[in-house]
Parts: C-alpha cells; structure tokens; sequence
C-alpha cells in the first residue's frame, strides 16, 4: 500500500492519504455514515457523509410508510419493477462512493497540506508517483 505520511507540525500526530483507491473513502460514505473522514479531522466530509445517509434513510422510511398508508391493498409489484425500484435507490450511493474511493487519496492529502501539516515520506518514486496522480505540488 502507498501512502504518503503527513506530520502535524504543532503537535506531532501522524496521518497518511492513499496514492491509489481509497477503500476507507468508498466505505466510510455508504456504509460507515463518514467515521473515516472524521478520524482523519475533515469534519466537512463527515458531515456531508452522515447528512447524506440520514437524508436518505429517512426519505426511503418515509416512502415505505407513506406507500403503506395511502395503499391498504397494494398489489404486489413485480420482480421488474422491484428490481428497478432497487438500482435507483442505490445509484447515488454507489456514484459518490466510486467518486470519494478513488479522490479520496487527493482529497485527504489537500486537507493536510491546506491544515500546514508536513509531508515527512522519503521515498522520491513515490512522491512523485503522487505529485502526477492528485496533481498537488508539494
């Protein structure tokens, strides 16, 4: 795994960013509601991750009772359309979480440079590799 380790200059606490797919960033929106972001101190994308999650369960919750309500006898939907019901259910969560898997690296990396956190890895193949991929100058 290539990461690139930042040092908190005022206290000294170290955190790493991934220079390929961060599976941190692509689970920790749909199915960890965001810890991820905050352990690494980017409340902003917590917030967004846990608001996002919260939103939708409650919107979904909503619908199923809303649906069960206004429906005594509901006929039974059929596999089709279930299925469909499904996919655009879980078409937003899988965008951002692709989206935030493979920025994640970038997105984390500018959070620390933007803090005045300090790159502290040496390896000069792998600084660069990250240089090219997140576009960041260091």
């Amino acid at each position: 795994m290539a990461k690139i380790t930042f040092k908190n200059p005022k206290g000294g606490t170290l955190y790493q960013a991934k220079v390929g797919f961060d599976w941190g960033a692509f689970w920790g929106f749909g199915l960890l509601g965001g810890l991820p972001f905050f352990l690494r101190k980017m409340n902003t994308w917590g917030i967004f991750c846990l608001v996002f999650m919260l939103s939708m369960g409650i919107y979904f919750g909503l619908e199923t009772v809303s649906s069960a309500i206004n429906a005594p006898n509901p006929e039974k939907p059929t596999d089709f359309e279930e299925g469909w019901t499904f996919i655009g259910e879980i078409i937003p969560f899988l965008i951002i979480s692709f989206y935030l898997g493979f920025k994640g690296g970038k997105i984390t990396a500018r959070h620390y440079l933007e803090e005045g956190y300090e790159i502290i890895t040496q390896d000069e193949a792998l600084l660069a590799r990250a240089k090219n991929k997140w576009g960041i100058e260091f």
